[in-house]
């Protein structure tokens, strides 16, 4: 049936036509089970105490670097440091590879802040142009204080950005070789001074390590 049959409907006042909005969500139909945070280790709290302190007092957003093989416990510190950051009503944004955008990632995070106000929105190349279009604005409007991604996220517009990760800031996946041309991690640094606030540059070597660069 053509708009015209509905329109004359409604004029009868058979009917009535509203507009209504419908977000477009990659992870709509998926539910999340709430994590809480897991027991550190020694090596492990003594980074996100440093971490933590760095979040609270950025010292002109110098970036703290985090050593970690893979599996080591990274992803854990980050998700303490983003619950710390948002306890004192700020937001944080996160920057992983694309080839390591994977649904388990995102669920990891997602699971871990259900129960907390304010969203996680999800920015990478894999989302249709709808449900990138629909994921920043939810980010625009503050419903979303969580912001993981790939390289582009780096332009997301959190308000109140209480924290930067970089999660294995060596890859070459952060640098933009069309125009613009950029590299995600250097803009990140740049931001976090614009704004004040702390970075993270996460890498994988042999030990863990927590320091100033």
């Amino acid at each position: 049936m053509s708009e015209s049959v509905f329109r004359t409907l409604q004029r009868q006042g058979w009917i009535s036509i509203i507009s209504e909005e419908v977000a477009r969500d990659p992870h709509a139909g998926e539910s999340f089970l709430a994590t809480a945070d897991l027991v550190l280790n020694p090596e492990q709290q003594a980074a996100l105490d440093v971490i933590v302190q760095m979040t609270k007092e950025p010292q002109a957003s110098k970036p703290v670097l985090l050593y970690g093989v893979t599996g080591s416990g990274k992803t854990e510190i980050y998700l303490q440091t983003i619950k710390e950051t948002l306890g004192r009503g700020m937001s944080a944004l996160v920057l992983v590879p694309e080839i390591s955008l994977t649904p388990q990632t995102v669920e990891r995070f997602k699971a871990r802040f259900a129960h907390m106000q304010g969203g996680v929105a999800v920015l990478h190349s894999h989302l249709s142009a709808g449900e990138r279009h629909d994921e920043w604005y939810k980010i625009h409007e503050g419903r979303a204080r969580i912001v993981i991604g790939a390289r582009s996220a780096v332009f997301a517009p959190l308000d109140k950005l209480g924290v930067i990760i970089v999660d294995e800031e060596h890859e070459g996946s952060y640098k933009q070789e069309e125009a613009p041309r950029y590299h995600a991690r250097d803009v990140a640094v740049l931001r976090a001074s614009k704004e004040g606030c702390a970075i993270i540059l996460g890498s994988a070597t042999r030990r863990w390590k927590a320091g100033i660069m």
